[in-house]
């Protein structure tokens, strides 16, 4: 009976190192999704502010562009692409299109014009 019982308390603490261990490596997962969350959002970022610099450069207005990559997303669904890169440019095209209804680029305004009517 004393045997089986240290076999058993063995066994218990076996496992708790293998939770143990299982929980630092959740830990560490948890760790590389917030970075890659965090990457994934510096990319929208840097993205959207590139498009908001050629409607100011009055090269393409937002909402063609916002358009432009609705067409790319539905292309990259009929294709099968990675659903993640699918909702990365959904995410995109509403971050596009929800600054576009905010803050409209008035007409026949130059970029230089934009930032000067934006400070007072």
């Amino acid at each position: 009976m004393t045997a089986s019982i240290e076999t058993l308390a063995e066994q218990m603490l076996a496992l708790i190192e293998i939770v143990s261990d299982q929980e630092k490596d959740v830990q560490t997962l948890k760790q590389r999704c917030q970075r890659l969350e965090d990457h994934n959002q510096a990319i929208m970022v840097a993205f959207t502010t590139f498009f908001h610099v050629l409607a100011a450069g009055r090269v393409a207005k937002l909402d063609e562009i916002a358009g432009i990559v609705q067409s790319i997303v539905a292309r990259a669904e009929k294709e099968e692409r990675p659903q993640d890169s699918v909702d990365f440019l959904k995410g995109l095209a509403r971050m596009l299109h929800e600054h576009h209804q905010d803050k409209p680029v008035e007409e026949g305004m130059r970029p230089e014009q934009l930032n000067s009517s934006n400070d007072g």
